[in-house]
């Protein structure tokens, strides 16, 4: 009989530097755009507001991580 598979365990991951990596790539994704749009190449403007809808949640994100102490003073997940 095969054996049972292990349970996987929840990976600690640094929240703070990944809120901060995930903020700054919509924050160069709003910069792009603006020269996009400087350049008179502009797509659709509704990138902009999910870029900016982007940068508002992760800048959120960190904040609520660390009112609720979901990190230590490492930035590791507990």
């Amino acid at each position: 009989m095969p054996e049972a598979p292990k349970e996987l365990v929840p990976a600690k991951v640094n929240a703070k530097a990944l809120f901060l990596v995930g903020t700054t790539a919509w924050l160069i994704a709003l910069l792009t755009l603006g020269v996009m749009h400087l350049a008179e190449r502009s797509p659709d403007g509704r990138y902009a507001w999910v870029a900016v809808a982007g940068i508002a949640l992760g800048a959120a994100g960190y904040w609520w991580a660390h009112r609720v102490h979901l990190i230590d003073d490492q930035g590791m997940s507990e």
